[in-house]
């Protein structure tokens, strides 16, 4: 080192006299090379720091994120396996925060968010765990309580907060050091080819730091670039005349751009877009006015549905940073939860009204029933019975209706080919839409079998047609089409609630005149119709939807104004072969003199279903709940059948009471009724194996019937003794 300062010594005393500007430049070479390049490398070091906090601030989002998601799912369905996304949430979250802590540590301003980031997430991960406990521990109404106290929306808004403070920090840290190590790398650049004219040791010197500088210029890009691609969102920032200083490829593919297309320095290609609403929009945002104290965040729909969120941030400069990320999954499966909040609060509303509303019904229906036996011929009270009758038909179609929206009712699933399904309501088709409009049914080849509740399903088609007929006021063509289909990995990404795989597909187009946008979004809810009062419940396309959930399949609605409807049934592939159809029963004596164990705690609703019994010839016994009804049956009576209703308070409920029953006597033959199951009787939305259930409310000859079904059975020979007959 000393022989060489004795070199430049000399060399800069000889020339001294005749050649100071030289000396003055070479210094001024030296200077800049000692000042420009550890500036350059501390201009490095600070963005990789930037972008690396960019990062660990995005997959703590993440991470608390998907924790507070697999909470609410928890909560909502009580399911374990929906907790799945928290628990592995909440052991990422250490690990991400102490890489975070790592990336912020050398500013002490980050770091002190930093700090107040832990607090709030320790807050937020208190708070789920604690919801999550008191439901395992106590219920749904305990934890919903936690949640009511706005302790975990309040830590959440905290956290966002810390995670945003954290992150435009670091974008802005960012933006400064891009521009400084460009004005660094220029200022080396330009020094040495200064120098290289002024002197061939300043040349020589010049270029082994000039290539030492572009080795590690060229790593510390590739380092940049490496860490900008490993980022989710799509990135880019841009210059004051909205040129690009730099990308990254997830912000190509979300633009919908070639990544060839995208060049530093050059404006973004808009027209290039493949997607030409989002390119649109984003040149507004890009283009227009802005702040850099302010940054905003905008969510654009495609036509597709696609949904992109593009965050925006300015910055001092004049410059600005725009992160693009496809949020459609994160929207779908809040879209799912929120429906999965209102069907189990109708559920709840639906079940309540549906079992007293049942009860009265029955009353209703039962005494209009007697009371025909006993007004003889008069016509006008007859008439007027009529009226009464049909107004309670009505009112238990809405009920059913509410509770099939609701998925609260007891469907009686079998495996079907639903191709003699559908040609059997083929008729009643043809009737409800009337002769203005054709009928067309296609049947693909080689169908496969479903598993579905066929009365249930039949109802669905004709609510279907007459919805067709209602959009066709001047006559038209209703197509039905049955036949196979598979619903893939890219299709379910679409649809959080559709699992892959094989369904059976029911489609059902119409020529009428189609339903715009807005009333698209509505179609599914409850009560909304587009018809005149009086005219429509709101609850037929509803009632469908609830139905085909209920089945475990998806259900797609197509339509544009004035080119028709095309609704969609997807139902799973059943496996099994199909159940032999049933045999056509004999006819059947209605009444009966066998005794019956009448059990209801309604006082009302027993003694008119006690007159309906003994009208019918029956002997009855009558139980107010089911500790009354056991002492009865422990008492010594002689009984026939048990005749219960499922939902009744006290200890003894109707499934209780039947199994004790059964324990003592069991040829003892069970009917349950009514108005609503719970899930005593019901499981996952099917009547258990075995089960007989007559629905509240019902007729005289349901009634008779149904009783007569199940008493019969107990002397029927099995299905072998009748083949061999």
């Amino acid at each position: 080192m000393s022989r060489r300062l004795t070199v430049r010594s000399e060399v800069m005393l000889a020339l001294l006299f005749g050649a100071v500007p030289l000396i003055f430049i070479a210094a001024v070479v030296v200077f800049q090379l000692a000042v420009n390049v550890p500036d350059a490398r501390q201009a490095r070091a600070e963005t990789v720091m930037s972008f690396a906090t960019i990062r660990a601030v995005t997959a703590v989002d993440e991470a608390v994120q998907d924790a507070e998601r697999g909470q609410r799912g928890y909560l909502l369905t009580g399911r374990e396996d929906y907790l799945q996304p928290y628990q592995e949430a909440t052991r990422r979250l250490e690990h991400l925060m102490l890489h975070l802590r790592a990336a912020v540590a050398p500013d002490p301003a980050q770091l002190q968010r930093w700090m107040q980031l832990q607090a709030d997430i320790k807050t937020k991960t208190n708070e789920l765990a604690t919801t999550i406990s008191a439901m395992r521990e106590h219920g749904f109404d305990a934890a919903k309580a936690i949640v009511d106290t706005d302790i975990g929306a309040d830590s959440m808004k905290a956290v966002s907060a810390d995670l945003a403070a954290i992150g435009d920090a670091a974008n802005t840290t960012l933006t400064g050091r891009l521009d400084a190590a460009a004005a660094a790398a220029a200022r080396v650049t330009s020094t040495f080819l200064f120098g290289s004219a002024v002197a061939a040791l300043g040349l020589l010197v010049g270029a082994l730091l000039l290539a030492s500088a572009a080795r590690r210029a060229a790593v510390s890009e590739q380092v940049l670039q490496a860490t900008l691609d490993s980022v989710r969102e799509g990135v880019a920032a841009l210059d004051h005349r909205d040129r690009l200083r730099a990308s990254n490829a997830s912000f190509a593919a979300l633009f919908g751009i070639a990544p060839s297309d995208v060049r530093r320095g050059a404006t973004l290609p808009f027209d290039a877009a493949s997607d030409a609403d989002l390119a649109k929009r984003l040149q507004q945002i890009i283009t227009g006015p802005r702040s850099s104290n302010e940054a905003a965040v905008s969510e654009f729909v495609s036509r597709q549905g696609r949904r992109t969120e593009i965050f925006h941030h300015a910055t001092g400069d004049g410059g600005q940073v725009v992160t693009l990320l496809d949020v459609t999954e994160r929207r779908n499966t809040e879209q799912l939860i929120a429906q999965a909040q209102k069907l189990e609060s109708l559920g709840r509303m639906t079940g309540g009204v549906a079992h007293d509303f049942n009860n009265f019904l029955t009353v209703i229906v039962g005494s209009i029933e007697l009371l025909r036996g006993s007004i003889g011929n008069d016509a006008v009270s007859r008439q007027r019975l009529d009226m009464m009758a049909n107004a309670a038909d009505r009112a238990t179609r809405l009920i059913r209706q509410l509770l099939a929206f609701a998925r609260r009712q007891p469907l009686q699933p079998e495996i079907v080919n639903l191709a003699p399904v559908v040609h059997e309501v083929l008729p009643l088709v043809q009737r409800a839409v009337g002769e203005s409009v054709t009928v067309e049914c296609v049947i693909a080849a080689g169908l496969w079998n479903t598993s579905v509740d066929t009365a249930e399903f039949q109802a669905a088609v004709l609510n279907l047609a007459i919805n067709g007929r209602d959009a066709m006021p001047d006559g038209g063509k209703l197509t039905i089409e049955l036949g196979n289909a598979s619903l893939d990995d890219a299709y379910a990404a679409l649809h959080a609630e559709v699992e892959p795989g094989q369904y059976v597909l029911f489609a059902i187009t119409d020529t009428g005149t189609g339903i715009d946008p807005a009333t698209m979004a509505k179609v599914l809810d409850p009560f909304f119709t587009t018809k005149p009062p009086g005219e429509g419940t709101g609850l037929g396309l509803p009632q469908v939807y609830g139905f085909v959930k209920q089945s475990g399949g998806h259900l797609k609605i197509y339509s544009e104004p004035g080119e028709g409807t095309t609704v969609k049934l997807y139902l799973p592939r059943g496996a099994a072969a199909p159940a032999a159809p049933a045999r056509s029963a004999p006819a059947i004596t209605v009444s009966g003199s066998e005794t019956i164990l009448l059990v209801d705690d309604d006082d009302t609703v027993r003694d008119t279903v006690r007159l309906m019994l003994e009208d019918l010839g029956y002997s009855v016994i009558e139980a107010q709940g089911g500790v009354e009804a056991l002492a009865v049956l422990q008492g010594g009576a002689a009984i026939d059948l048990l005749f219960t209703d499922v939902v009744m308070p006290g200890p003894v409920g109707g499934r209780q009471l039947a199994e004790q029953a059964r324990r003592a006597d069991p040829s003892l033959r069970v009917l349950y009724t009514s108005g609503y199951t719970e899930n005593a009787i019901v499981h996952h939305g099917r009547l258990d194996p075995g089960t007989e259930l007559l629905s509240k409310p019902y007729t005289r000859e349901q009634l008779a019937a149904k009783l007569r079904r199940v008493l019969d059975a107990a002397h029927r020979p099995p299905p072998a003794a009748l083949a061999g007959r």
